[in-house]
């Protein structure tokens, strides 16, 4: 599902992770955990609406903004590429074995997880560990965009 509200996820930082300020796309909200999109149009950031040809950008943690690109100046998200985890995120799929270890993870929008192949073939993770087996929730590794993802 969507994010309709800020997500409040235990980020675990892998490697460095400073945020890159980016214009967010005018009438878009990106809620803290958001994973942004390019508008294949304007190039500014939008809420990943599960368009498999769009580009990612990140991660949005920060306050929830409501973009403007006519602003001045214009409202921007705060976006991490990746490099970093999320401890007891849900994730749709798990088969609730140890074959989940490693399993690849996709996002079909800005909010929801899988790791079944929505036809992207793009991985944007990989499940760690189950951490509650009978929730469906995991500790997933998100990859650091731009490097090969």
């Amino acid at each position: 599902m969507a994010l309709a509200a800020n997500a409040d996820y235990d980020v675990r930082p892998v490697v460095r992770v400073d945020p890159i300020a980016m214009v967010l796309l005018t009438a878009a909200v990106a809620y803290s955990g958001a994973l942004l999109s390019h508008d294949t149009t304007t190039g500014a950031v939008k809420p990943f609406d599960g368009t498999q040809t769009d580009r990612l950008a990140g991660w949005h943690f920060g306050d929830a903004v409501t973009g403007l690109t006519t602003a001045t100046p214009a409202p921007r998200a705060k976006v991490t590429r990746g490099g970093f985890s999320i401890k007891d995120l849900t994730v749709g799929g798990l088969a609730n074995t140890a074959a989940d270890y490693g399993a690849p993870v996709y996002a079909t929008d800005d909010g929801t997880y899988t790791i079944t192949d929505p036809g992207s073939g793009q991985k944007i993770g990989v499940v760690l560990a189950d951490d509650d087996r009978a929730s469906g929730k995991a500790h997933v590794y998100f990859l650091p965009i731009g490097l090969g993802v």
